[in-house]
């Protein structure tokens, strides 16, 4: 028998109510995933935001942990989508203010992550398996390093860019950034806007090292 789908997405013609339904119980779990603790979050709970009897979920995945597993790697896939658009196009503006820009969309994705991570933390099989997942496509640390190092590749073949060794770009910016968006979080009172004015000193003093 066909589980009773959510009122929520009962309108969603055309759309496969088994995979409506998938991403509707996605979507939940990341909506408490915001405001509650991962530990503090039953089956009853999601089944109660999701407007479903509570056996549903099984439906769709193995358990509570595997749906959770899914609504963490969505919210890291999208806030990564967001750091994407960011990256610049070579030969636009210049190479020191798009790393800038660049940088800030990585910032933007640390301080958003971080929190997560820690609440992982207590939550060690959820936390290696994400982890998995995360690093198993274009989601992991390596492919953004990845993405930069071609991006600066392009500057240097449009002579905006000295014939220097770029491996260590990435390392050093995702470092600094790391630090930067940890002190966000244990800052009284985090200030966006003053994080953002430290990165072109940081950007400027890594494009000089490389000359």
């Amino acid at each position: 028998m066909s589980p009773r789908r959510a009122k929520a997405v009962g309108g969603r013609v055309g759309d496969d109510p088994a995979a409506a339904l998938r991403a509707h119980l996605i979507d939940v779990t990341e909506g408490l995933l915001s405001r509650l603790p991962i530990a503090a979050i039953t089956t009853r709970d999601i089944a109660r935001a999701a407007e479903v009897s509570d056996g549903v979920l099984y439906n769709y995945f193995e358990d509570k942990t595997a749906l959770i597993l899914a609504a963490l790697v969505s919210r890291y896939r999208r806030l990564a989508g967001r750091f994407y658009a960011t990256f610049p196009v070579a030969g636009s503006a210049t190479v020191e203010d798009n790393i800038v820009a660049l940088a800030d969309g990585l910032l933007d994705l640390m301080v958003d992550v971080l929190p997560t991570f820690a609440g992982l933390l207590t939550e060690p099989i959820l936390f290696h398996r994400l982890f998995a997942e995360i690093h198993s496509d274009e989601l992991s640390p390596q492919y953004m390093e990845a993405r930069l190092g071609e991006y600066l590749r392009e500057e240097q073949r449009l002579g905006r860019l000295g014939p220097v060794d770029t491996s260590p770009v990435g390392t050093l910016l995702m470092g600094s950034v790391a630090v930067m968006a940890l002190g966000s979080h244990l800052a009284p009172i985090p200030d966006r806007g003053a994080l953002s004015a430290k990165l072109t000193p940081i950007v400027a003093t890594i494009l000089r090292g490389l000359e």
